[in-house]
């Protein structure tokens, strides 16, 4: 996010779950208001992924996925694949496009933490995906994240 008001939201929702932990009506409701904020900076990653984690708790009433786990997938290696292939724009345009498709196509799985400091360390580290959304890795966390949940919400 890359509003100041955004980035303190952010904060604010963190000062929250620390003090009182993940209350499911509170952070559906700040979540919200955090979402208001990504559409008016435009950016429909971090609009849908809002979304999805607030209906993800609404429907579940906790924020329980294990976002900290060891990713099985090594996204790096991927990343500098695309860097150096092709010759000029058009070639990275190309290999961007092919993995925006894998991506698509790929469904992550992401295991169910089931004590209280589990659950909130994954949802401040959520938070923090967010408040550095502009990180490439982050941007790639919450990409997966997003595929994640529409499948468990839509599939």
């Amino acid at each position: 996010m890359l509003t100041l008001k955004a980035l303190n939201k952010i904060d604010s929702i963190a000062d929250d779950v620390n003090k009182n932990g993940i209350i499911a009506e509170n952070m559906i409701k700040e979540l919200k208001e955090l979402r208001e904020l990504a559409i008016i900076e435009k950016d429909p990653l971090l609009v849908k992924t809002m979304r999805l984690v607030y209906t993800y708790i609404e429907d579940e009433g906790s924020f329980d996925l294990n976002l900290l786990e060891e990713d099985e997938i090594d996204d790096i290696e991927s990343l500098d694949k695309v860097e150096g292939e092709g010759e000029g724009e058009e070639g990275i345009v190309i290999e961007e496009e092919k993995e925006e498709e894998e991506e698509e196509e790929e469904i992550y799985q992401f295991s169910i933490v089931e004590e209280f400091e589990e659950k909130k360390e994954n949802f401040l580290y959520f938070l923090s995906l967010l408040k550095d959304s502009q990180n490439e890795y982050n941007r790639i966390e919450l990409t997966k994240l997003r595929a994640y949940l529409w499948e468990e919400i839509h599939g």
